[in-house]
This record gives C-alpha cells, structure tokens and sequence, in this order.
C-alpha cells in the first residue's frame, strides 16, 4: 500500500493555518455546485435565425395645456424628469440588440401619437386637468380594476388582430402615463398565455405581445417588462411556471422577508434536469450554487430588487457566457458585477447570459432569444421540456 507524502510546502502551509485559520476562498475556483452525475443532453442542429420584429408604437400624449399646445410627455419632461419616447425607443432597441448577439433586431415600423386618454374598465376616460390632478395630488384616487386600461377596446381601434394576422407587424408597444392601468405585458392571440400579465380574451389567430412602456420611467425599466415576459414565455417552454413563482414566493411583511414552503423543492436536483430552473437559482434558495436569479433577484440578493447587495457570493453566472460549454468554475461576486445597483446595468447583465447558440438540446432551442421575441411559435402549444 503506497502512503501519501507531506510535502515542505504543505507542511508549511499547515503550520500557517495553524496560527492564523484558514485562508478565504478564492476569488475563482471550481465549482462545488450542481453534481454533473445529471444526464448528458442531447443536442442536435438548428441554424441560427436572425429575429426583426415589427413593432407597432402608440404613444398616448395628449394636450394638456391647450393655451400652450403643451403635451403630456412634455409636461413630465420639463416638471417631473419624463422620458422622451424616442429616447426611450432607441435604448431599448440598442440594448436588446446588444445582448442577444444581434439576433434580436426590432423595427419599430409605425408610430401612432394619440391626442388623447385611452378608455378604462369603468367606461370613462381621463380629461387632462382631471388626470394632472390625480398625479399632481390625489394618486390615492386611482382604484383598480375600475381603472385599469382597457385592452379589448384599445385592440378593436386600432385593428390590432387584423394587422398582426396579416403580418403587417408582430408586437405592440404602447407608451403611456403614471396610472395608465396598463400591464407590463399581456398576450393576445389564440392560445395566448400568462406573459406577466392575463391573456387577453376573445383574441384569436396569430399570437402577439402588448408591452406597456411608461414615459415617466427609463430604459431599465422597460427592460423590467421584457424580464419578466421572458421568465412566463422561458417557464412555458421548460414547464417550470410553478417553480419561476416559488422563487419569488416570500413572506413581504415580515423583516426580513421569510422564504414560503422553503422546502417545497430540491433546487440543486430539479435544476440537474431543468435548465430554465438551474438559470434561475440565486444563493438564497441555493446557497453556494447561485446561477444568474431571476429579475428581482440577483445571484446575492435577499429581498426584490435589491441588486446593490455588497456581500460576495459564489456563483456560475459567468459560465453561461460559454452555454452550452459550462466548465464549471465559480466566481465570487457581487453588485460590482452587475451594475451595483443600476437597473438597466443589472438588466443587460442578465441578458447578456440568456442561451444565444445555434442548435437544441434536448429538443429546445439554445437560443432562447427564438422564444422570447417570437411567441408565435408552435412549440408553445405543446412545451417539450
């Protein structure tokens, strides 16, 4: 039987630990997380395909001072910090082209500006001094769901299904104000599904997405909107839509905030055959094995939003700019990593890390841009994951 040697570098490294404990874990080192015992995919070819959505743009701004022809957009800008809509337009396309490799090109092809309210659930419409009103002093007067945005008429004016039916465009954009009662997202269409907000009903034919975009904030947050269609439209796909709502499943009335059945799944085996789920994990409900999180949670998060944390934590994040190759190695991060607390910076970060290779494994595609900005897909109606 051979017997292992102490070498005088171990030897000497030894008698340092002894004085003063062992050294912190290295910055970089390999990964102790998600046992590759898991089944090898399979992977099979698929081109590469390149997306340009045409988008339909309807920015509701209406006159409200009509002495000095001022609008609404206009008005926020100069009194409340508003964006400018083609400010907000050209940032977001920027950016979306920029993290998915260029495989997501959006066209905005029209651009309606409305001189006017839209119509709520209650049958009324803003007049403009009620709606500054409203915003200036009393929000409390804004009562849902009386006053959500009304999709069915908004999709009837405009003749939205026939023109996505006719493949004039496949998206819808809508701009609006503070207390528009909009959706981040809703989906139309026959076999349209929960896109982080209700499908719209008695739609039919081709599928598309309503994004609702607000002027009074910034590119990040319409990156916000298009984060958390991409978790419904993703969850759809890997049928992971209870496991995408248990990771933002938490007690928010309690301080700090208390994880809800925090044994409810095995994070570490069910991400071994769900990839969707693995992309998800961030070290709170997976301590040592953070991934990239979710859109509120970033891999060190521990409440919504809070993508400023300063505390380190091991995580593959970065392996996924290499997907479907992941060898393996984590990093100890944290905000510096991802914008130390910017939303947009957060945002891009994560896309960035979203699959974008040519090809499937296991039957879904690697490049999971495909899904995200083409829900007309057939794969929805029946997920193979």
């Amino acid at each position: 039987m051979s017997q292992q040697r102490t070498s005088l570098l171990d030897s000497i490294s030894d008698f340092f630990k002894s004085l003063f404990g062992s050294p912190p874990p290295s910055s970089q080192q390999p990964s102790a997380s998600l046992p590759s015992d898991s089944p090898k995919p399979v992977i099979t070819d698929e081109p590469l395909v390149t997306l340009a959505p045409k988008v339909l743009a309807i920015v509701y701004n209406p006159v409200v001072d009509q002495l000095k022809n001022l609008r609404l957009v206009e008005w926020g800008v100069k009194n409340r910090g508003w964006q400018r809509v083609d400010d907000l337009i050209a940032g977001y396309i920027k950016d979306i082209d920029e993290c998915s490799g260029g495989l997501v090109k959006y066209n905005v092809t029209q651009r309606i500006d409305v001189d006017g309210f839209p119509l709520k659930l209650s049958g009324k419409r803003f007049a403009a001094l009620d709606y500054l009103d409203l915003y200036t002093n009393n929000q409390s007067k804004y009562k849902e769901p009386d006053d959500r945005f009304d999709y069915q008429d908004f999709i009837k004016e405009f003749n939205l299904s026939s023109r996505v039916n006719n493949q004039e465009i496949d998206e819808v954009w809508v701009f609006a104000y503070p207390f528009s009662g909009t959706y981040e997202s809703v989906m139309c269409g026959t076999g349209a599904f929960w896109c982080n907000g209700p499908v719209v009903e008695n739609t039919h034919g081709r599928r598309f997405v309503i994004m609702g975009f607000s002027y009074e904030r910034g590119v990040g947050e319409m990156e916000e909107d298009l984060g958390h269609r991409m978790e419904s439209v993703m969850a759809k796909i890997y049928r992971a839509e209870d496991f995408l709502h248990w990771t933002y499943a938490y007690d928010r009335s309690k301080n700090p905030f208390e994880k809800l059945e925090p044994n409810k799944y095995n994070v570490v085996k069910y991400a071994q055959t769900n990839l969707f789920a693995k992309f998800l994990l961030y070290d709170r409900i997976a301590p040592l094995n953070a991934q990239c999180g979710n859109v509120h949670y970033a891999p060190n998060s521990q409440k919504d939003y809070e993508w400023g944390n300063s505390k380190s934590v091991m995580t593959d994040a970065d392996d996924w700019l290499t997907f479907p190759n992941f060898h393996g190695v984590q990093k100890l991060q944290n905000a510096t990593a991802w914008g130390n607390g910017d939303i947009r910076g957060h945002h891009k970060w994560w896309f960035t890390r979203f699959p974008k290779v040519a090809g499937r494994m296991n039957g879904i595609r690697m490049n999971w841009w495909s899904y995200i900005c083409d829900v007309t897909n057939p794969e929805f109606d029946k997920p193979v994951g």
